[in-house]
């Protein structure tokens, strides 16, 4: 470090002697070259160009360079070099330095003296590890000896270990705590000392259950949001997961853990309900319901007979407990108790805030499909799709309700199933009309199924894909609108596409199917604002983004303090006060 300070000040030195105008070609260096060590040769030209740098014998052959095509500004160019060129050492002995820029030359006597320890190419395979892993250096020794590793400065070494000489690669821990790391490596020899240090950079990446300590810091919507038992469980699953569809990694460790659901011991135990009881005894009034089977409880209490869960109420018309869609606490048999590994290959997302579905396959968001789940209305509250976390347990193929037909459709809780946008049955007895649903998609319209789009996304998704990939117990998390949640606004700088003319349509991708091979415009989501594309409707098939307006007239729904739905908030006020006379004495 001392020497590096010497070299500092030298440097300073011959700038400030520099700023005069320059006289012709010049080069000098401090003191003698040892390979692996730091040395400072300052280059002088009359006129900013490139220079060459070699070491000559006393005949003027060329027996090293030093760099080629330097670029330099007219004056003093200071530079340190290490003795070495592409991991390859000067040869020991006295030389001339040369410097040449066009047909100049300038020199200046050099001893190359026996080379110092040294580190070559020293870098990390990877910058950036996950908590727990190891990180793997690679790096040429230039003698046996001593590495040590030190990591952010501290005295007390990460690693000290003896090694050979020549090229190598070494794995060591550094992955306990994250964080950003400043590595320092020497090389230690016996005869010649230390090297100069190297310095590098690692990344080290909290695991999931390291964020899910910071996540109440980035939002506060979970699926228990305003639950009593909020902030009691420790661990990361549905009900602690904050609604962040871009946490890819911990959404997909909630897809694949373990899921606790209830089993009644009956037959097509999936078609039936046990009551939540407010207290944890079978008089006690039931405050909700759960579907044996498909539906997945939250278990904050074991007991030896009753257990407390909470989870959303999957109360239908005919639900003994009418509470729809509330979060509710209470007890059921701990008999009932069981816990199922969810198929690991494929999971699914429902947001009703935005009305999207999201694939994910193998650890990865796959693709977005667009999704209409229940609307509510006065009469009809139990519309409303039920939240939650589910299994898809059973296939049923096509559905109808009133005068329209679902196809593919599968079972996740009772009586909402998972279909394809349902189409109208045309008088012909053949002709299918998708329209009136299909323009729905992306708000709700449902009467509590999850209706899928049917049209291919440019990656040849849809709902036909879902039934021809589906999985025994794939599973499904349904996050709720919460009033707070807000959309986030798209980058002004993604780029879209455009059909020209009257019906103009704007894409994400130039794949999309609807596109059929219409010519189109590029341009960026900021440039939507603009007139020339200011009747362009979005295109539903391939996710292009609602404008900033839609999305701020949802966002305002949404606001903070608001009632985005009080046709809910009215139906689970009722079932309140319906169960508190039902508690009275």
């Amino acid at each position: 470090m001392k020497r590096l300070a010497v070299i500092a000040a030298v440097m300073l030195l011959i700038v400030c002697a520099a700023l005069g105008e320059p006289a012709g070609l010049q080069v000098s260096l401090e003191g003698d070259v040892r390979p692996g060590a730091p040395v400072l040769i300052t280059v002088t030209v009359s006129q900013a160009g490139e220079y060459d740098l070699f070491l000559t014998d006393e005949a003027g052959q060329t027996v090293f360079t030093v760099t080629e095509k330097r670029p330099a500004e007219a004056g003093a160019n200071i530079w340190i070099w290490n003795g070495t060129r592409d991991g390859v050492p000067a040869p020991e002995g006295e030389w001339q330095l040369v410097a040449a820029q066009g047909e100049q030359r300038a020199s200046v006597p050099v001893t190359v003296a026996k080379m110092a320890p040294c580190l070559i190419a020293a870098k990390l395979e990877t910058e950036t590890i996950r908590k727990g892993e190891n990180a793997r250096l690679n790096f040429f020794a230039t003698e046996r000896g001593t590495l040590t590793i030190y990591l952010e400065e501290k005295e007390e070494p990460l690693l000290t270990r003896e090694i050979k000489d020549g090229w190598a690669d070494l794995d060591f821990p550094a992955g306990s705590v994250p964080g950003v790391f400043r590595l320092k490596l020497v090389l230690t020899t016996a005869r010649n000392g230390s090297s100069e240090p190297v310095y590098l950079t690692l990344t080290v990446e909290g695991n999931v259950a390291d964020r899910w300590a910071e996540w109440p810091k980035k939002t506060k919507y979970t699926p228990t949001w305003g639950s009593p038992a909020e902030g009691s469980d420790p661990t990361l699953n549905y009900w602690t997961l904050p609604m962040d569809i871009t946490d890819t990694e911990a959404i997909w460790e909630v897809l694949t853990a373990p899921v606790t659901v209830l089993d009644n011991g009956k037959t097509n135990a999936e078609r039936t309900q046990v009551r939540i009881r407010k207290e944890p005894r079978e008089d006690s009034p039931g405050i909700g319901v759960v579907t044996c089977i498909t539906q997945s409880v939250h278990v904050l209490e074991r007991g030896d007979e009753w257990t407390l869960i909470e989870c959303y109420s999957s109360s239908f018309h005919d639900s003994g407990v009418k509470n729809w869609n509330a979060l509710v606490q209470g007890y059921v048999p701990t008999a009932y108790l069981k816990e199922i590994l969810p198929d690991q290959t494929l999971g699914l997302v429902v947001d009703k805030l935005d009305q999207k579905l999201y694939i994910f396959r193998y650890g990865e968001l796959y693709d977005i499909l667009q999704v209409s789940t229940g609307l509510a209305n006065e009469r009809q509250p139990y519309n409303e799709t039920r939240s939650g976390e589910f299994l898809i347990h059973s296939w049923v193929g096509a559905i109808t309700s009133d005068d329209i037909v679902g196809r593919l459709a599968m079972r996740f809780n009772d009586g909402d199933l998972i279909h394809e946008v349902p189409y109208v049955l045309m008088s012909d007895g053949k002709s299918k009309d998708f329209t009136v649903c299909e323009r729905k998609l992306g708000t709700k319209a449902s009467h509590g199924c999850i209706r899928v789009q049917r049209k291919a996304t440019p990656k040849g998704t849809n709902h036909e894909w879902l039934w021809t990939n589906r999985k025994r117990d794939m599973k499904i998390l349904i996050w709720e609108d919460w009033q707070g949640r807000q959309l986030a606004y798209p980058d002004d700088h993604q780029e879209l596409y455009v059909t020209l003319g009257r019906n103009a349509v704007y894409h994400t991708s130039r794949k999309c199917s609807q596109l059929k091979g219409a010519k189109t415009n590029v341009l960026t989501y900021g440039q939507l604002e603009e007139e020339a594309y200011a009747k362009a409707k979005r295109c539903s098939t391939c996710n292009a983004p609602l404008r900033k307006a839609e999305i701020a007239a949802i966002n305002e729904k949404y606001a903070e303090g608001g009632d985005h739905d009080p046709v809910m908030s009215e139906a689970r006020e009722k079932a309140r006060k319906a169960l508190e006379e039902e508690s009275e004495p």
